[in-house]
């Protein structure tokens, strides 16, 4: 069995290198059996296991006091992972979080990362996180909805041992995407624990404080069973009866969704007459802004792949593709995954009959672990408003130093402008700073992808620096600048502006924040300056926050503030309110109260209230999902509505 006890590190050869480490896989002796996943380290086989010992922690280049070791074995189905989490004070363990897929990082937690095509890019990881309680969430590489016969089922299991806590996993080989080659391969691995009262992050193969991830550990000699692969089906069809108590009308909708995964480096979706009723979207929020603000989509066919699907930031011209863009589906498709080990694609297809017709196809070469080139299409048919997107972008980087760039064409009615940036970054310990160029033609016309602004020209600036104490009453403090000095195309001023927000964060768990900016918008002038500040900020169950900001926006007297704190009650019940009252030419206020009642780890009660200046909106859901076979939906209201809605709807979602 698994000795228990203390590493003495003093007794341990510390490697010269702490990053780029090297794992050599074990397959499971044939003649010993599999680990029962209990979170007890002392099945046999896992003497037999590789081992990565001495973790660092990235901020100070040397191993942690509380050590960890992982193991790994395979066979042909499965991957087995187990961590040894050593904690000289097991009492201040924190393990909060039950529900599968529940976001851990308040948590203490474990994670195993793999890079089975070892491109050494994050959006090809596969993500397994473990907390003290055996909670357990995932990120599979190119994004997954959550329903599990799509995402995939793993078993996880922790135990809490005299000086600290274990962990063990068992993850099926079906549900990663990897190359079919045949012989033995070098994958990217690494392992992580997060230590919640020294707010340590700790990584066998050491990222450093920039988590450059050509620095992830290799492991090798590792043997998929690419011969054992069958193609895949899964149906999801729903069924959604709903009746309006207003009127008394009474709808049934139908359709389907399916995916098919013909090799494990390529997947295939497709939906039949969609349904999105019963999705909590996000609430865009009502603060002060010259441009469109962006709201996440948080629509399950849009989110299988979209890391796939996805090119653009707004610091750069923006995004080329947003997916809340495409409202009206009544058929769609996409496929996604990798042509080869350099090369990935994803493409997405739908049509709203008599509406739109939008295509999206994205292709990214990587040439090595820091150089990349992305390509993307973008096309929407539609009446007035046929539109064509073509955009390129390399990206390289060479130690501390990066280049980025985009080269932008649009097509179509009220189209036809260009749009190109570049920038230069640098990427230190503490300091991440860049220098950007952009230029976006006045004609420049994305249907299908968020883009802020415009018809201007210039340079903008960014500047972070930021430290992490281990010791003293500071546990982090950190400092954001940025400017920009952008003109029209035809030379009349545009914008100048500046920011600088002042932050840190104490050691018994309180936040502080200052922020002031000012400038000029065309002809409006602005300067504003708040405060903002946080108590319990690492735990979700009991934090709470204030912030308060004024000044002038646009020439106009502007004001605004908003209280919020998120509560556990009755180990069950979890509260969250958060409201935000501005004054800028009169009042504006929205409320949102949201609650959810833990009935067990798959099924729960909750809801929502949105109070935004005269209008209120509230529904009330029970759901019955996370497992295989039928989920249940029942609600009453509309989740996405700017009002009540007096409507009772059920929806069930059959697995075939």
């Amino acid at each position: 069995m698994i000795l228990v006890g203390q590493p003495c590190l003093s007794q341990q050869s510390t490697p010269a290198q702490n990053f780029s480490r090297v794992l050599t896989a074990v397959k499971r002796p044939a003649d010993i059996a599999a680990p029962v996943i209990d979170g007890d380290l002392s099945d046999p086989v896992w003497q037999r296991a590789a081992k990565a010992n001495i973790f660092y922690d990235p901020n100070t280049d040397k191993p942690t006091a509380d050590q960890s070791e992982a193991y790994l074995l395979y066979d042909a189905d499965y991957l087995y992972i187990a961590f040894y989490c050593h904690d000289s004070q097991p009492d201040a363990i924190v393990a909060r979080e039950t529900i599968r897929d529940a976001d851990l990082s308040n948590d203490d937690s474990v994670r195993f990362d793999i890079d089975p095509f070892h491109t050494r890019r994050r959006e090809d990881y596969a993500i397994f996180t473990v907390n003290p309680l055996g909670t357990h969430n995932i990120q599979i590489g190119g994004g997954r909805a959550n329903k599990l016969e799509w995402q995939g089922e793993w078993q996880s299991a922790a135990k809490r041992v005299k000086d600290g806590w274990t962990v063990e996993m068992r993850i099926p080989w079906g549900i990663l995407s990897y190359p079919r080659s045949t012989g033995k391969q070098t994958m990217g691995v690494n392992f992580r624990r997060v230590q919640q009262r020294t707010k340590i992050e700790s990584m066998w193969s050491n990222l450093g404080p920039q988590q450059f991830h050509d620095r992830e550990g290799n492991l090798e000699n590792i043997e998929p069973p690419a011969q054992k692969w069958k193609p895949r089906l899964s149906l999801l069809p729903y069924l959604r009866p709903s009746v309006r108590l207003d009127n008394s009308k009474f709808d049934l909708h139908t359709g389907l969704d399916a995916r098919y995964q013909p090799t494990p480096e390529l997947t295939g979706v497709a939906t039949i007459n969609p349904d999105f009723a019963s999705v909590e979207g996000a609430v865009e929020g009502i603060a002060f802004t010259r441009s469109e603000r962006f709201v996440p989509d948080k629509r399950p066919f849009f989110l299988e792949g979209r890391d796939y699907l996805g090119f653009g930031q707004d610091y750069q011209i923006g995004s080329f593709f947003d997916s809340n863009r495409i409202q009206h589906v009544d058929i769609g498709a996409k496929a996604y995954g990798k042509l080869n080990p350099q090369t990935t694609l994803g493409v997405l297809s739908t049509v709203g009959f008599g509406k739109e017709a939008d295509l999206v196809a994205q292709v990214r070469r990587d040439f090595n672990a820091t150089a990349n080139v992305n390509v993307i299409v973008t096309q929407r048919l539609a009446h007035a408003q046929d539109n064509t997107v073509m955009a390129i972008g390399p990206s390289i980087r060479r130690g501390k130093w990066s280049l980025d760039g985009q080269v932008v064409q649009t097509f179509g009615t009220e189209a036809g402008g260009l749009g190109w940036t570049g920038a230069v970054n640098l990427e230190d310990k503490n300091l991440f700073t860049t220098l950007r160029y952009r230029h976006v033609d006045k004609a420049f016309n994305d249907r299908l992808g968020y883009i802020a602004f415009t018809d201007y020209k210039g340079e903008s600036s960014y500047t972070h620096w930021g430290a992490d104490w281990r010791h003293g009453y500071l546990r982090n403090f950190g400092v954001d600048a940025s400017t920009t000095y952008d003109f029209h195309i035809d030379g009349s001023n545009f914008r100048r502006q500046a920011s600088i927000f002042l932050g840190f964060e104490t050691r018994s768990d309180y936040f502080i924040g200052v922020h002031t900016e000012g400038g000029t918008f065309d002809r409006d002038t602005d300067f504003t300056y708040g405060l903002n500040v946080g108590g319990s900020v690492s735990n979700r169950f009991r934090s709470w926050s204030f912030g308060v900001t004024t000044g002038k926006q646009a020439n106009r007297v502007y004001t605004s503030f908003g209280p919020s704190f998120n509560l556990r009650l009755f180990r069950k019940l979890d509260l969250s309110v958060g409201s935000f009252i501005q004054n800028y030419a009169g009042i504006e206020q929205q409320h949102i109260i949201t609650m959810n009642y833990e009935l067990s780890p798959f099924r729960s009660i909750g809801g929502r209230i949105v109070v935004e200046n005269s209008g209120v909106n509230a529904y009330l859901s029970y759901h019955n999902s996370g497992r295989r076979g039928v989920d249940t939906y029942f609600l009453i209201g509309d989740p996405n509505a700017k009002r009540f809605v007096s409507q009772i709807m059920l929806k069930f979602v059959f697995a075939i």
